[in-house]
């Protein structure tokens, strides 16, 4: 007895080895398409193992690669019988009339196949994936849209719920590009399911995205709006499509309403005031904080917006430069009566900095911006990275006043108390850089190299520019003097001494002729002339180094900053977008290609939405 169980093991064994080389080998002859070879494999392995998928499509593929219609028709005739619950094998019989013309036979066939399908369903025999789900999926696999939309269809109106097979439609809907039917469908399913905005989003983005019957999304919505008023997913969908966009206006007059119509004190207005801003579009901002502010003090987002609206007026300036010396003081007044409002503290400490900035490099009254920062450094309950950025602003402020020996005292402490940190290594540059601007170039450099391996590509790529700077100009005893001139200029620049600095600048060709230096003193001349708002004079000093220093380093670092200048500054859009371009297409290692290319896509859409609104 035992003898003949051994046997029986080892015939099982060598039956599965034999089966399993021959597996290997006929995939190797699939492989190297030798059709005839793997056939014969195929067909054994087949009729031993008939329910395995993968042997039966590999063998039906050798068939029709040979063109053996006749034997393929016979095989999947036969796995039809046998596996009768299985469409995927009626469809492969009916795509092989296709193959052969039989267009009649086809048609007839599947819709046989779908009526099979539905009655299936009806008699409960549909396990965990429906039947005409499966059969759906066998026809898109052979692109047979139609009958798959049919078997879906006709099912879920013999059956129902109306939202039966809708994730199964909008992919069919996808593929067949009736983006009608796809907008339907979504706005359907969230009729029935407000959780699934988020997938509804997913599957629109691209519509969204390129203004494919946008027109349609929107007027469809809006009905939804008017229909369902209790729901409030359409309006978030409505306001959503503004949004992607960039319709702002649009946008703003629907934030109203949701917050009107469902009494939310104004949420979805400050939701959108902070991506108005974060894309630049300060005019819809305003207008939202504005708007909740009216709502009265006792609101829950009444500070929120008041600090908010503050925030865009304080970019506006500082971004844009498009105001005046009145501006300048009803705007620092308006945050001094907020933060008398208010008080000083944690919550209102990042209105303190702007209200300090705006002092320093606008008002240009240190002692009143140091006079906060001192109070932001020390003031209690303050996160300590927010205190150590706020340490940095100090010395900043403390350079530009001179007083070189406190600045690198506060530049040290928070690099000490931040060593691997980002903001620990920002520290350690404006250090770096402060030893540049006193002419102490090699101890610069030193640090500088450390910094070349910072965490922060922004850090690493400043400090790889200015140790390069420093490398390239610091050769002979005559080089290290206009490096030092240089140097000081910019030191002047960073203290708001904008004509003693252009002076400076003035004089090194005539003392220096002919030096390398040329590209990098057109590029400060350059900022110089955009700090003292003389946009195009700017322009041109930016443009003199994109034209005739394409492949220097500050190169990008020009085209960039005149890409800004035409977005913010001077209002031409159509300039700014051939700048992004350039950066991104000609310029691709450059660290601004990112933020350039999603400027590139925000200012393009937000064009195209200002036209049609």
């Amino acid at each position: 007895m035992r003898s003949i169980f051994c046997l029986f093991i080892c015939l099982y064994v060598t039956n599965v080895f034999a089966q399993q080389a021959d597996d290997e080998l006929a995939a190797q002859f699939f492989y190297n398409e030798e059709y005839d070879k793997a056939e014969i494999l195929y067909k054994k392995l087949l009729k031993k193992n008939p329910e395995s998928v993968y042997i039966y499509q590999n063998y039906l593929e050798c068939l029709l690669k040979q063109k053996s219609f006749s034997e393929a028709e016979k095989v999947v005739s036969k796995q039809t019988k046998k596996f009768k619950s299985k469409p995927l094998y009626v469809v492969d019989l009916g795509y092989i009339y296709g193959l052969q013309g039989k267009e009649k036979e086809k048609k007839k066939l599947y819709e046989n196949a779908v009526s099979y399908a539905v009655e299936e369903m009806g008699n409960g025999r549909s396990g965990l994936v429906s039947i005409p789900e499966q059969l759906a999926s066998a026809f898109l696999s052979k692109q047979e849209y139609g009958f798959a939309k049919s078997a879906l269809i006709k099912a879920r109106k013999a059956y129902g719920p109306a939202t039966l097979f809708a994730q199964n439609l909008i992919e069919v809907y996808k593929l067949t590009k009736d983006y009608e039917s796809l907008i339907n469908e979504c706005l359907l399913v969230l009729n029935f399911d407000a959780t699934q905005l988020r997938s509804t989003k997913a599957n629109l983005v691209f519509l969204v995205d390129t203004d494919t019957k946008i027109d349609y999304l929107q007027e469809k919505a809006s009905i939804y709006v008017q229909k369902y008023p209790e729901k409030t997913v359409y309006d978030e969908l409505l306001l959503w499509v503004f949004v992607q966009q960039k319709k702002f206006n649009s946008a703003f007059r629907q934030a109203s309403a949701m917050d009107r119509r469902n009494k939310t004190e104004g949420k979805n207005l400050i939701d959108l005031a902070i991506i108005c801003l974060s894309n630049k579009n300060y005019a819809v901002a305003i207008k939202c904080y504005d708007k909740i502010i009216s709502f009265g003090a006792d609101g829950y987002f009444y500070l929120n917006a008041k600090m908010g609206s503050l925030e865009t007026n304080y970019k506006l300036i500082s971004e844009t430069g498009q105001y005046t010396s009145e501006d300048l003081n009803l705007l620092i007044n308006r945050y001094l009566a907020v933060l008398t409002q208010f008080g000083k503290s944690p919550q209102t400490a990042k209105s303190m900095k702007q209200l300090s900035d705006l002092y320093i490099y606008y008002k240009h009254d240190l002692d009143s911006g140091v006079s906060i920062l001192e109070s932001l450094v020390v003031m209690p309950r303050l996160q300590q990275k927010t205190r150590g950025a706020y340490k940095l602003a100090l010395g900043d402020a403390m350079l530009m006043k001179n007083e070189v020996w406190d600045a690198t005292l506060l530049y040290g402490q928070v690099d000490k108390a931040f060593k691997e940190d980002p903001l620990g290594q920002e520290a350690k540059f404006r250090n770096a850089k402060l030893s540049f601007y006193r002419g102490d170039f090699e101890w610069s450099k030193d640090q500088l190299d450390v910094l070349k391996t910072a965490t922060s590509q922004l850090i690493s790529n400043n400090a790889i520019e200015l140790s390069l700077l420093i490398k390239d100009n610091t050769g002979l005893d005559s080089s290290t003097e206009a490096m030092a001139a240089f140097a000081h200029a910019q030191l002047l620049l960073f203290q708001n001494k904008l004509e003693e600095s252009l002076e400076e600048l003035n004089q090194l060709p005539f003392k220096y002729p002919k030096h390398a230096l040329e590209d990098e003193i057109y590029y400060v001349k350059a900022q110089i002339y955009e700090n003292q708002r003389k946009y195009t004079k700017a322009e041109e000093y930016y443009n003199t180094v994109v034209k005739f220093f394409s492949d220097d380093i500050l190169a990008d670092n020009a085209l960039y900053a005149l890409a800004q200048l035409y977005d913010l500054k001077l209002n031409q859009p159509e300039k700014a977008l051939e700048m992004y371009e350039r950066i991104i297409f000609d310029y691709n290692s450059s660290l601004f290609v990112v933020d350039a290319r999603k400027r590139y896509k925000a200012l393009k859409k937000a064009t195209q939405g200002a036209k049609s609104q």
